[in-house]
């Protein structure tokens, strides 16, 4: 029981970071099968998550995204395209974390799909409203946003 509680709380958390940045979710959870790898994981379709390789790759990743969202000209998350990715990327991580966990993959990547959804919104819109309301340059509260995700993530990961 255990396992699956501790498997929710990441998913969901993954899914909120990874609504936040698309590909930090996927990155920190890569990160977290590769220093604890998983027998559940090893022979799974998934099981490319949990190489160092692909750890550092999605460092990459999530790395040039901190920098390329402060970008005015990218395209808003909340479009077709970022909505997509970004449930993909979550589903992804959240996947991953419940098959290494020894629960059903299909469970872990549908909650966090639908939290990274979730989260991309209401981000999205909060950024929006925080910005308008306090008179805060979008790139500034792009780095408050960077800081609570990597906050989250690393926190989930702890468990």
């Amino acid at each position: 029981m255990k396992n699956k509680a501790t498997g929710l709380l990441q998913a969901i958390c993954m899914g909120v970071v990874t609504g936040m940045r698309s590909a930090m979710g996927p990155a920190f959870t890569s990160y977290w099968v590769s220093q604890h790898p998983s027998e559940k994981l090893r022979k799974s379709p998934l099981g490319f998550m949990q190489r160092p390789a692909t750890a550092r790759y999605l460092e990459t990743l999530a790395a040039g995204e901190l920098v390329l969202d402060k970008a005015p000209a990218l395209g808003n998350r909340i479009a077709a395209a970022g909505i997509a990715g970004r449930a993909l990327s979550g589903a992804l991580a959240g996947a991953t974390l419940y098959q290494a966990k020894g629960n059903k993959s299909w469970k872990g990547g549908l909650i966090a799909a639908a939290a990274a959804v979730a989260a991309a919104y209401a981000f999205f819109y909060l950024r929006q409203f925080t910005g308008k309301k306090l008179q805060i340059k979008d790139a500034a509260l792009g780095g408050v946003e960077d800081a609570l995700a990597v906050g989250i993530a690393t926190i989930a990961i702890k468990k």
